[in-house]
């Protein structure tokens, strides 16, 4: 009723307002009219718009208003949730609903916050009932969504007017049947409607709050059926909220003066969390298991939370990081429910490979926010102080140990303070925790951290151990060990037993106790002592492997031993005798396996014919093995094969080339470095699962370099297989990375794969060989992409070359085996050699990529760290490379400072330009500069002189044009600490002829190696002839100098710089006797060679005083008889070149003298009396000499020869007038060499035959002496050197005879000439200096090879002589001294020449000599016999010899009877 009559007033009013209704009006009338009724409608507009509110108020659902909304914001209800609030100024329905609830507020006598709330509790109860999601769902659906939002909106309209009362919305939201869903409370905390925080503080239940906090999450995390609709708004609800935990849950509360009501909120946001971490460990505990696939998917979800990331700055560090060690605390004390007995037990089984993925996660992302130290130091707190979960704790260590590599050295301290702690206060638990650790840790691989029995014997195996204090510390340690046996596994009971911890003597029993003990557990676990493998290893608590592929690992590894030590291991031996039963049923069976044998001996071959000569091999096992073999060799030969290899499984390959993939994409994100390292750590453990024979995975032989050699291949199926794989991984990986990034920005994968393969050795020595292979003999046909994966992975193999044992020089190397090894880059930089075109373009590649990446992989400036990275040999090559293959690089350039890494991407490199890049870069000219990085003078010339012409790039004039800068322009300015000559030419002629002669040593060493050295190696496929050019160019230049300079420096005048450098070598020689003779020759050899080649005045020096000019030689005549007599003299003389460049060098630097003739005669008389082997050399090669002399001086002057040559030219015909029977007397000059002409010239044109006859008409003893002295060192000669003709030593012994019978005829005195030891020589001294120390020590050998020979009535004669038995006592006496110091008194080449000819063996000769003696000693008058001085010389020598000289000295003896010899000999 009160509705109609306020329609009738309205009416009423309106009508009231026209004229007469009922009149009727024309149409202008009405269209007249029609503004006029308009003004007056809006007069009563006001009164109409307070009817319609009036109205409504009657008639409109206040909860239906709630949901409606006005505006742009109508669109967004069912648009974006989250759009943005409209502006609060916007005129709305706010108004209209504030006065609807004001009104009905006080109809109902209820205050207005109050209605408000009730009115929007009712309708987000009504939302919520509306959702299509199953029951009890903490996401809305997207019509819920879209009211909410509506509703939201007038909420904050009604809370901006004072309308609704935050606290008693709170109280109805908890006075509802029904909570509200987590993103509803999650919107209200967004509009600021209501914040988390007031609605939890508004509940004085805190454990209602909580359970139900706690279950909403747990809700949000497992989600929805449609989780991809709904995702995103899941993961920012749970972001946001967890962000409120956490920020309040772990901040510092200030309790004064805050409300008690607030004071629970961050204990009841630390409580949900707390919650959260154990049901999060339930869902990843039960990760393997299918049926639980939902608790997965939402453990991954809360695994999200930990993100730093995602709080994007809403929380500070520290409580981020309280949070974080919160969580990590309550892992690893999660369920304690596995005592540390199981833990002994089961630990193998939760190494880093095994850990589930899930778990492996969660440890990575707490350790973001902490060091090594600080999470090391973390767990030391929770070890001491919780009971915890050991397999948490262990699996936690490894993820740590494999995730942050400097988390090793940490370990290690706090295993060190574990144990200290432990023996000072005998504490049990800090020593369990203390091996677990240590255990734990090497399951990861020697790559992550040493082996366990390493670590064992580092902590126990020495005196100064941690147990070593005390005797009570040593019964701590057995009574642990002891107590560990019945839980202890096989392995680790081997390494207690095989290394077992120190005891003194006296308390030898106790340890014996706890090894009986662990010996009878090992035979519980079926697992027998006897059967442990020579090499076993033990470095880890994996099942050992098969006795049989443990028995074929100790063979590998014996006998790699035996060939670097050429001696049968100790082990090995010390098996045949202690562990019989082992070495005799497994060894011998693994050694001896039949196979086809190779045609020359290998090591195995040659390793078991030493075990056989020592008795090691039964006579039985041998015979059947050699059956065995031929029966091989004939089966093969029938196209059958008698044992059939292992067949590997395909899946391991399968898993390991999904697992490499998984790291090609891991890879190219620098920020993924801890998914990097554990995707390394799963192909580590493939790796370790592929083979069971890993013959270098004991711990010991990570100290042991690797044998490498490019040409020998070794390896099995697997292994080949898994090497291709890797490298072919690392390569492909590499180019996808550097595709994404630059090295510098690239994550750490490549630094970890190389450290992984590390600890695999066996699988590394197949990569190695690989590599060495590819760079050494198909280097020019790889590709790019191979050149710079394969020069990356070198990189970083020298980066890690402190950890990494060194490869050792195989027998095919050019350099001498080392013990201690070499890097494998220094290694392969022997194999880049640029002797070829070929070889140097690759080179050229490889180190320009080597180079590049090292230099670009550092993140530092310091140029002290960029050396580190890069090997010195590649530095070196490229010095020397570049400026040879592109001579833009010989200009003087400016500097490069950008990177140079984007010159090696793409398809298609330019490596002449990269070359040039990194050459004329600043990094790479500061390491030239730095000392180990340059490339010295001789190094260049070692590099240049092993260039092959024939194959070189450079034509010869663009190699003479490239040699001439690099002497005259690069290296001769240089100074001497950057490798140069300091502008010094002698410094430069000095290096390069120390190159030559190491050149040529290197080149002998090579050629020895590959053949049977039967003769010299040829230099001609060598710039050694070019080389040679160069120090003759700089000698000339030298000269020069020297010439300007004469008379004002005497140091110039004197310095004999090319004899010094040979003396400034010997020093160097520092090996055996033998050794360091044979070396000393072919020293001698290369430089003798060097010399004839240079111009003959540098033997020379002239000094000039005041007017006159004189000639120097005396440190030639120095070398001569030094040098040249000892080592270089063959048949008395020496080669005719050294002589002729003497002779050619005198003639040469005489004419500078006023009086060449006075210079000439001066020198020679010098050599006479000091150098008279060089004067003997001239008399034998006279007649070549001579006319060459006689041409050379008549270019010089037109006089005749100078008086000493003609003197030469007089003698020699004198000898030829003798020959032909004219009978002169000899030209005046001295004996010996008027001797040596007719010796020399009789032995050339007729033979010796006819000497004696000569000899006869000679008067003078002096010559006769002379030519006898030189028949008895042909006679030498011929003993050291025997002849091919049968006839030669006879001929030989019957012209000393003859001589001897003609100086006897004559009366003449020699006998003296054999006593080399008297200091007074007289007349013959001068003879001495003709021969080498060698032939001088063999004048008894020819004194009793030649004299018990002779005529009787000869020699009847001689010994009436007063001193021929002092001189035979002598003789005798220093041939058996000879014998006695091991010295070969006689030398023969071959041992068929020994016995075809007449030559005695050494003791049968000395035995002749003694019967000589024994028979003459009778014959020779007793007053001529000095019986003190025999006695005294015969004394130690020859008792019996002592006895016949004082038996004869007694009884005078009777001329007609001899000395009967003991019957004893």
């Amino acid at each position: 009723m009160q509705n109609s009559s306020r329609m009738s007033g309205v009416t009423s009013d309106n009508l009231s307002c026209s004229p007469d209704m009922t009149q009727r009006k024309t149409l202008p009338q009405l269209l007249g009219t029609r503004p006029r009724r308009h003004r007056q409608r809006c007069s009563s507009e006001l009164q109409l718009k307070e009817t319609v509110i009036q109205f409504m108020r009657h008639h409109q659902n206040l909860g239906d208003l709630l949901l409606e909304v006005n505006g742009s914001m109508s669109l967004s209800c069912h648009g974006k949730v989250n759009s943005e609030d409209h502006d609060a100024n916007t005129p709305g329905r706010s108004p209209f609903i504030a006065s609807l609830l004001q009104e009905q507020a006080l109809q109902m006598d209820l205050s207005v916050g109050l209605l408000s709330a009730r009115a929007a509790m009712e309708q987000v109860q009504q939302i919520m009932q509306l959702g299509v999601m199953p029951k009890r769902a903490v996401i809305l659906d997207s019509v819920q969504r879209s009211m909410l939002a509506c509703l939201l909106q007038n909420m904050q309209e009604l809370l901006s007017s004072n309308i609704l009362s935050r606290l008693q919305f709170c109280e109805e939201i908890w006075k509802a049947k029904e909570l509200l869903t987590l993103e509803i409370i999650w919107h209200l905390h967004k509009k600021n409607i209501v914040s988390l925080e007031e609605l939890v503080v508004s509940n004085p239940d805190a454990t209602a709050v909580i359970i139900w906090l706690f279950n909403d999450l747990c809700l949000l995390c497992l989600g929805t059926e449609d989780d991809c609709q709904h995702e995103d708004i899941q993961r920012q609800i749970l972001s946001d909220i967890v962000t409120v935990l956490v920020r309040n849950g772990f901040q510092e509360i200030n309790v004064v003066g805050s409300d008690p009501k607030v004071q629970h909120f961050p204990q009841i946001c630390f409580t949900v969390l707390d919650r959260m971490i154990p049901w999060l460990l339930d869902n990843v505990w039960n990760e393997r298991e299918k049926e639980v696939a939902a608790g997965q998917k939402a453990a991954q979800f809360w695994l999200s939370m930990f993100d730093v990331a995602s709080f994007h700055g809403a929380i500070s560090l520290d409580s981020l990081k309280k949070f974080f060690h919160h969580a990590l605390t309550q892992i690893l004390t999660y369920n304690p429910v596995l005592e540390a007995s199981d833990a002994i037990r089961m630990q193998g089984e939760w190494c880093f490979a095994k850990t589930g993925p899930l778990l492996i996660t969660l440890y990575r992302k707490l350790f973001v926010l902490f060091s090594a130290e600080e999470l090391i130091t973390h767990f030391q707190q929770v070890l001491e102080t919780h009971e915890v979960n050991w397999q948490n704790v262990l699996s936690c260590a490894s993820t740590l140990l494999v995730c942050q590599p400097q988390t090793q050295q940490h370990l290690k301290e706090l295993l060190a303070r574990l144990l200290i702690n432990s023996f000072e206060n005998y504490e049990l638990e800090s020593i369990i925790t203390a091996f677990l650790l240590a255990r734990q840790a090497a399951l990861e691989g020697p790559a992550v951290f040493i082996s366990y029995s390493e670590w064992f014997k580092n902590s126990f195996g020495s005196a100064s151990g941690y147990h070593g204090s005390s005797k009570k510390s040593l019964i701590f340690l057995l009574k642990f060990l002891t107590d560990l046996v019945p839980f202890e596994t096989a392995q680790y009971l081997k390494v207690h037993i095989l290394y077992p911890p120190y005891v003194a003597s006296k308390y030898r029993i106790m340890l014996l106790e706890y090894i009986s003990l662990a010996k009878t557990r090992l035979s519980d676990l079926q697992v027998s002592i006897e059967e442990l493998g020579l090499y076993e290893d033990l470095s880890t608590a994996h099942a050992p492997p098969k006795p049989q592929c443990q028995a074929m690992q100790d063979v590998e590894r014996a006998i790699l031993i035996f060939e670097n030590s050429g001696k049968i291991p100790a082990s090995v031996m010390e098996a045949s005798i202690f562990r019989r039963p082992y070495y005799l049923t497994r060894f011998l069976p693994a050694l001896l396996a039949p196979r086809v044998l190779p045609v020359s001996q290998d090591s195995r071959m040659v390793f078991i014919d030493s075990l056989k000569k020592v008795d090691k091999i039964p006579d039985s096992v041998y015979s059947s093995y050699v059956h065995a073999c031929e029966r091989e060799e004939q089966l093969r030969l029938e196209g059958a094969a008698m044992s059939e290899e292992m067949q590997h499984p395909v899946e391991p390959i399968g898993v390991l080339t999904t697992a490499l993939e998984e790291l090609s994409k891991v890879a190219t994100n620098p920020s993924n470095s801890g998914v990097v390292s554990a995707q390394i750590a799963v192909i580590s453990g493939q790796l370790k699962t592929m083979i069971d024979d890993d013959d270098y995975g004991d711990c010991a032989a990570l100290d042991k370099p690797i044998q490498l050699d490019a040409a020998v291949h070794k390896f099995g199926p697997l292994e080949l297989e898994v090497r291709d794989l890797l490298l072919k991984s690392f390569c492909q990986t590499f180019l996808i990375a550097t595709n994404f990034n630059v090295p510098q920005r690239q994550s750490e994968w490549a630094s970890l794969f190389v450290k992984m393969l590390c600890g695999h050795r066996r699988f590394l020595h197949a990569v190695l060989t690989r590599v060495l292979h590819l760079t050494s003999h198909q280097g020019s046909s790889l590709a790019d992409v191979h050149v710079l994966g394969l020069a990356a992975f070198t990189v970083h193999l020298h980066i890690l070359q402190t950890s990494l044992s060194l490869v050792n020089f195989s027998v095919h190397s050019a350099e001498p085996a080392s013990k201690e090894g070499v890097s494998f880059a220094e290694y392969l930089n022997q194999f880049l050699t640029c002797c070829t075109g070929e070889f140097s373009i690759f080179c050229m590649r490889f180190c320009t990529a080597a180079v590049t990446y090292a230099v670009c992989l550092s993140t530092s400036s310091s140029i002290d760290i960029i050396k580190q990275s890069v090997p010195s040999g590649f530095v070196q090559k490229l010095q020397y490379i570049i400026p040879r293959l592109i001579p833009e690089a010989r200009q003087e350039q400016g500097e490069v400072v950008e990177p140079t890494w984007h010159n090696l991407e793409g398809l298609h490199i330019n490596w002449t330009t990269a070359a040039l890049s990194v050459f004329k870069h600043r990094t790479f000219k500061e390491l030239v500069r730095m000392k180990g990085l340059q490339l010295t003078f001789h190094d260049w010339l070692m590099s240049e002189l092993a260039v092959q012409p024939d194959n070189d790039l450079l034509s010869d004039l663009e190699r003479q044009d490239y040699q001439h800068w690099a002497c005259y322009q690069l290296y001769l300015p240089s100074p001497i600490s950057s490798g140069g000559c300091g502008g010094d030419l002698m410094t430069g002629c000095r290096i390069i002829i120390n190159a030559l002669m190491d050149f040529y040593k290197r080149t002998k060493v090579q050629y020895c190696k590959e053949s049977d050295c039967s003769e010299l190696p040829s230099l001609s496929r060598s710039c050694y002839e070019s080389i040679i050019c160069r120090l003759q160019e700089m000698v000339f230049d030298q000269e020069k100098v020297w010439a300007k300079a004469q008379g004002k420096s005497p140091s110039l005048e004197t310095d004999h710089f090319l004899l010094d450098v040979f003396q400034d070598r010997l020093p160097r020689l520092e090996l055996s006797n033998m050794s360091k003779a044979l070396e000393h020759q072919t020293e001698l050899q290369v430089f003798v060679r060097i010399l004839v080649a240079l111009p003959p005045s540098l033997l020379f020096r002239t000094h000039k005083d005041r007017l006159k000019t004189t000639l120097e030689c005396e440190a030639f005549f120095h070398f001569t008889n030094t040098e040249l007599r000892n080592d270089y003299s063959k048949e008395l003389v020496i080669p005719f070149g050294i002589t002729f460049h003497f002779f050619r060098g005198l003639l040469n630097t005489c004419v500078e003298c006023e009086e060449p003739d006075c210079v000439v005669a001066e020198v020679l008389n010098k050599a006479r009396a000091h150098c008279p082997l060089l004067f003997l050399s001239a008399t034998f090669w006279w007649l070549r000499l001579e006319p060459v002399l006689i041409t050379q001086w008549k270019q010089f002057s037109d006089t005749s020869l100078p008086r000493e040559l003609q003197k030469m030219v007089d003698n020699q015909c004198w000898a030829n007038r003798l020959l032909s029977g004219k009978m002169e007397s000899p030209p005046s000059d001295s004996p010996w060499i008027l001797g040596a002409f007719l010796y020399f010239t009789l032995q050339r044109k007729v033979g010796l035959t006819i000497l004696p006859t000569i000899m006869r008409e000679i008067c003078a003893e002096n010559e006769l002496v002379s030519v006898l002295y030189l028949s008895l060192m042909d006679l030498i000669s011929s003993l050291l050197q025997p002849k091919k003709e049968s006839s030669g030593l006879t001929v030989t012994l019957k012209t000393c005879a003859d001589l001897i019978t003609v100086l006897e005829e004559q009366n003449k005195s020699w006998l003296n000439i054999f006593l080399a030891a008297n200091k007074d020589r007289g007349p013959h001294q001068i003879l001495y200096s003709m021969i080498s120390d060698m032939e001088i020590k063999l004048l008894p050998v020819a004194f009793y090879s030649l004299i018990p020979g002779l005529d009787p009535k000869l020699l009847s004669s001689i010994i009436k002589h007063a001193d021929f038995l002092s001189v035979a006592i002598i003789l005798y006496t220093a041939m058996v001294n000879h014998f006695l110091d091991g010295e070969d008194i006689i030398l023969a080449s071959d041992q068929c020449d020994l016995q075809s000819s007449k030559q005695p063996d050494p003791l049968g000769l000395i035995t002749r000599g003694r019967q000589f003696l024994l028979r003459t000693i009778p014959q020779c008058p007793v007053q001529n016999i000095s019986q003190n001085r025999l006695q005294a010389a015969c004394k130690d020598i020859d008792p019996e010899l002592k006895a016949a000289i004082n038996h004869h000295h007694q009884q005078p003896c009777n001329s007609d009877g001899l000395y009967s010899e003991p019957t004893i000999l």
